[in-house]
């Protein structure tokens, strides 16, 4: 599988600050977790660090991974930076087992990170590795920003519009995929340049996850539409799934 970080880590923090995150999705997920009893926590697709700092601050135990070399270098330049020493690991996580003899109270595998896996069988292959390192009746926690609604919405997006820089999303789609064509402007006297960034993600929706989930062995299977835990529906701006480890069979 080709790494489509492995330039774009470097630059990808110019969505925002890792502290600049809203606080409705950590009060969301505290009280998921406080809920559940959960004290060690993976971020399976920790990126450039963002949740595991906001995790770490909330005083869980954390581990990170991810499938970019790149992004585990930001992410552990991010949280040393600020004075975090956190277990970083380059992992596929349709194989988590490869890296981690551990297991876990709750994984998480945030922000359209599972939907880079395009065929079923990764899908499902992926589920199961997060499943096999869970403790009884862990947590995975899912979420992304493609919903029917937003799948509606016009197809170019500016998400970034500074004096220095602008960042650009060109949304294409079919009934199965979506693209994201990335657009980096750079434009200071320090740096001016364009980049371009093509990001072909499933789409998966609400159906897709319950169905996905039970095949690979997950119970309790809810369906967030946003952090104030309001059901899920086509007028949803997210799409947050919570599901429970069915106990390992002996």
């Amino acid at each position: 599988m080709k790494d489509l970080y492995e330039k774009f880590a470097y630059d990808y923090d110019e969505f925002g600050a890792i502290e600049e995150y809203l606080g409705d999705e950590k009060t969301f997920l505290n009280k998921i977790f406080s809920e559940h009893g959960v004290n060690n926590i993976l971020d399976c697709a920790c990126g450039t660090g963002q949740h595991l700092l906001m995790l770490a601050q909330s005083g869980y135990n954390v581990w990170g991974s991810d499938y970019s070399n790149s992004m585990i270098e930001v992410a552990h330049k991010n949280l040393q930076m600020r004075g975090y020493n956190i277990p970083l690991h380059q992992c596929d996580f349709r194989f988590l087992e490869q890296e981690f003899d551990i297991t876990f109270d709750a994984i998480v595998c945030l922000t359209n990170s599972l939907p880079h896996l395009h065929t079923e069988e990764d899908l499902l292959t992926a589920l199961r590795s997060m499943k096999n390192r869970l403790n009884k009746n862990g947590l995975l926690v899912l979420t992304q920003g493609t919903t029917h609604f937003t799948l509606t919405l016009p197809s170019i997006e500016v998400v970034v519009n500074r004096s220095d820089f602008s960042r650009v999303f060109v949304k294409e789609h079919n009934n199965l995929f979506q693209t994201i064509h990335v657009l980096d402007l750079f434009h200071s006297p320090q740096r001016l340049e364009s980049n371009q960034y093509d990001i072909v993600y499933r789409i998966l929706l609400d159906e897709d996850y319950k169905r996905l989930l039970s095949q690979a062995g997950y119970t309790n299977i809810r369906v967030y539409g946003d952090y104030n835990m309001n059901s899920y529906n086509e007028n949803s701006w997210r799409l947050i799934v919570v599901a429970e480890a069915l106990p390992k069979c002996r």
